[in-house]
């Protein structure tokens, strides 16, 4: 009743009671893999329902149901062979033929389909969705007048179809078409899933044109437009769907998402705990709302924030991971055991346990025990890896090579002769860059803690900037190269200009983007009097920290052959700069700075043109926003034990560090 009802919390409460006193209860099994196939968790449902096929293999049903999860996932051929196989089963189940023609139908094979489909009707002559899919297919080879017979028999079996009615509108015009506001809201739901954002945004545009008051609409367009980076349309979207439905909880939460991507924190954290009144079971605001306490410094807060996500979602591994980023050690034992336990769970996906791995890894690396987090370090980066590559996120290592080739080839002396007076005298940008890992953020901080300097954090400027020297072309490095006044200047100033949007009265402004390090032909360019800060780390204590961070945005340090590319293209680029370039750089080593904070911190202060203050030297007591992979540990003060660190992990890297260490 819970289930059919849609409380489907309630269902897998009582599901996961019968497995405890029946472990192989074989409907139970399969219904929870109903079930998250219903919650969109398409791998979960596959884990499930095979298992309950191991148990009773002769269940058709069971056989419909994996393929309706396979189907999910984009696997049409493993989904048809199970189609099969139920029919195999039941030859009369029409709902199978129905699915195994959708099937068909996605591998391109319309014919067969339309077979399906009829013995489907066959079987059951009031089965509306056969009458629309019949439909649907038949208009796929061009037959639209009984394509439209077929839609017309489906809206009179369910008068309520929008889909049917969006279809036969299409075809035949006219007032059919006033229900395809629905269908175009489930196209981008299906869109979302594809990552299509472009197509999605387009159709919740769509469905609001022909029911303006559809808040879920507002609310999905919205958070489709941030995807974009269109933050402004997103929060007007967002607000819209609040003006219509003030209680909807996930629009709060997705407010607090689009704040947070643009680092207003204050205004995030009150998005997330207004959806927190409106829904305290709300697992990811919970976890999300961590996230911005981290950012801001309230570690406490923090890692209250993302127990309560896992007091709602014990099998949330994001907040397992990010409670071992913030304590490391100081993790209780009963926390590890959890992890332990959790990663036996046969249900979890592949993103949650690599999550799991990196967690273990982080807690067994503070607490000394380097070969256990080595083992998970290595689980975990091999499964984010292969994650990546199923959404299609592949690194090309070639690619990355040929672009740092082709700077070099561009930025020569007789090019910097060329632009020599090209850019804007301003000494407002102080661009910090190196490796990932290097020491970047710890050196933001230092200055940051500064009166007269803005840390403006991460910023994707320098990218878009060269992103925009092709104009209308798409070839950015041919635009460098033919770069004269009037482009440097149109680029330079609206850059100088969103940065100077974050702070207007500071002197100097940090862009802490570590691996601008490629763009510093071009920044010198746009600013000659750009204060530039180079962070240098022995490449092995890189090597570790990338290997055993789980970034997002960073698609290649889950592979050490990528780690060794990445830093030999690295290190090329920069014995270039460090040869042509016309601007001087400022060159801080990590070690010295551990070593000897106060010299290096007047240091940078004074590369930046300003008075010495001492507070840069409590740089751990500023309450500045920190968004990266370094931000709990630029909360305590300057220790020495990162320095070296790769010993620790010489016999699980070791033909790692003896690659880097034949670098030229």
């Amino acid at each position: 009743m819970h289930h059919q009802s849609g409380r489907f919390q309630a269902a897998e409460h009582l599901y996961r009671q019968v497995l405890a006193a029946a472990p192989n209860q074989a409907d139970a099994i399969h219904l929870l893999g109903v079930l998250a196939h219903q919650m969109g968790k398409h791998e979960v449902a596959v884990e499930y329902i095979k298992r309950a096929i191991e148990l009773q293999e002769n269940a058709c049903a069971f056989h419909n149901n994996l393929g309706e999860a396979y189907r999910a996932l984009q696997r049409t051929a493993e989904a048809a062979a199970s189609y099969r196989r139920a029919l195999e089963l039941k030859p009369d189940y029409a709902e199978a033929h129905n699915n195994l023609g959708n099937a068909l139908r996605a591998q391109g094979k319309p014919d067969e389909a339309i077979a399906c489909y009829r013995r489907a009707l066959e079987l059951k002559p009031d089965f509306a969705e056969a009458c629309y899919n019949l439909g649907a297919a038949l208009e796929d080879l061009g037959d639209r007048d009984e394509a439209a017979v077929c839609y017309r028999r489906a809206l009179e079996l369910k008068p309520n179809y929008a889909e049917a009615s969006y279809n036969l509108g299409n075809l035949v015009g006219g007032r059919e078409k006033l229900a395809a506001g629905g269908v175009c809201f489930r196209r981008a739901l299906e869109l979302r899933d594809q990552k299509d954002v472009t197509e999605e945004v387009a159709l919740y545009r769509r469905a609001l044109e022909l029911n303006p008051d559809f808040a879920e609409a507002h609310n999905n367009l919205g958070n489709a437009l941030r995807k974009l980076g269109k933050f402004d349309e997103a929060v007007v979207c967002l607000h819209r769907a609040l003006e219509l439905q003030p209680n909807f909880a996930e629009v709060y939460f997705n407010l607090g998402i689009t704040f947070h991507e643009q680092r207003h924190l204050d205004k995030a954290v009150a998005c997330y705990r207004r959806a927190l009144e409106l829904k305290p079971d709300f697992a990811e605001a919970h976890s999300d709302l961590g996230s911005a306490l981290e950012q801001i410094g309230d570690l406490r807060g923090s890692e209250d924030a993302f127990r309560a996500a896992l007091r709602h979602n014990p099998r949330f591994t994001l907040a397992h991971y990010k409670l071992a980023e913030i304590l490391g050690g100081r993790v209780a034992d009963n926390d590890l055991a959890v992890q332990r336990r959790l990663l036996a769970d046969r249900a979890l996906t592949d993103s949650q346990q690599f999550w799991l791995h990196f967690a273990l890894a982080r807690v067994l690396d503070a607490r000394g025990q380097y070969a256990q987090a080595a083992e998970h370090a290595a689980l975990g980066n091999a499964l984010q890896r292969s994650e990546r590559r199923k959404d299609g996120h592949v690194y090309d290592s070639k690619h990355f090579e040929s672009l740092v080739i082709q700077m070099i080839e561009i930025c020569t002396p007789d090019f910097f002769d060329h632009v020599r007076g090209f850019g804007l005298e301003s000494e407002v940008p102080v661009f910090i860059v190196g490796l990932p890992r290097s020491g970047t953020t710890l050196v933001e901080q230092i200055l940051a803690s500064h009166s007269q300097v803005f840390g403006a954090g991460e910023l994707q400027l320098a990218d878009g900037t060269m992103a925009a020297l092709g104009g209308q072309s798409t070839n950015s490095l041919e635009g460098l190269r033919r770069l004269n006044r009037h482009t440097a200047h149109r680029l330079a100033g609206p850059h100088l200009q969103k940065l100077h949007a974050f702070n207007p009265a500071a002197l100097r402004i940090v862009d802490k983007m570590p691996e601008n390090y490629v763009y510093l032909g071009l920044l010198a360019c746009l600013f000659p009097r750009a204060k530039l800060i180079h962070c240098r780390r022995d490449p092995r204590d890189v090597a570790v920290s990338c290997w055993m961070t789980p970034f997002r945005e960073v698609p290649w340090t889950n592979d050490q052959d990528h780690i060794v590319s990445r830093f030999q293209a690295y290190r090329r680029i920069m014995d270039h700069w460090r040869k042509v370039l016309p601007a001087p750089v400022l060159h801080v080593d990590y070690e010295e700075t551990v070593a000897d904070l106060e010299g290096v911190a007047r240091r940078l202060v004074a590369w930046c043109g300003l008075a010495w203050e001492p507070k840069c030297l409590e740089f751990h007591k500023a309450k500045r926003p920190v968004g990266t992979a370094s931000a709990v540990q630029v909360r305590q003060p300057v220790f020495k034990t990162s320095a070296g660190r790769w010993m620790h992990y010489e016999q699980a890297l070791g033909p790692l560090f003896a690659r880097l260490d034949e670098m030229p």
